[in-house]
């Protein structure tokens, strides 16, 4: 049987992504688990940017903005890594209606001692499973997402409708 998902090209695209997306997200649960280790890989956006300026005042807001994800999916990640100790939030004085994360002494020891080899392992090896003629695949992968913030894709799919009749 052949993969309908590959065969759909640009119409099951997000199909298509998200299958890869779990496809990761299963391998690296995998290598945590194997290595003893308690960690989602959906707080790694979160947890590695907040260490990584632990000394910096970042509201949730500029971590959404830093991340390109949602507030909604920062505030609820944010939540989790709150209550398992790994992150505190208060008022960010530059604005009193926005919200300071900051990484605690637990979470910054454990990216440094157990999580970055990980992490590290983790970008070699996936960076050397690209095919040798995907050199340009992050390249490639960045103009698309910039090309998906212009224009949203809903209003040129609508017009290529209205022009087609």
């Amino acid at each position: 049987m052949s993969d309908w998902i590959s065969e759909m090209e640009g119409l099951a695209l997000g199909s298509r992504m998200r299958r890869f997306s779990d496809y990761l997200s299963s391998e690296i649960k995998a290598v945590y688990k194997a290595k003893g280790i308690d960690f989602n890989p959906r707080h790694f956006p979160v947890v590695s940017l907040i260490c990584a300026h632990s000394s910096e005042l970042l509201s949730i807001r500029e971590l959404a903005e830093e991340t390109g994800l949602t507030h909604s999916s920062i505030s609820q990640t944010v939540t989790k890594l709150e209550s398992i100790g790994f992150c505190t939030r208060e008022t960010d004085p530059r604005d009193e209606r926005a919200i300071i994360v900051r990484p605690t002494s637990e979470v910054l020891n454990f990216v440094e001692n157990e999580l970055t080899p990980i992490w590290q392992a983790i970008k070699q090896v996936t960076n050397d499973c690209l095919p040798d003629q995907s050199i340009g695949f992050w390249q490639t992968l960045e103009e698309a997402e910039e090309v998906m913030q212009g224009e949203p894709l809903s209003r040129k799919i609508l017009k290529h409708l209205a022009n087609s009749k």
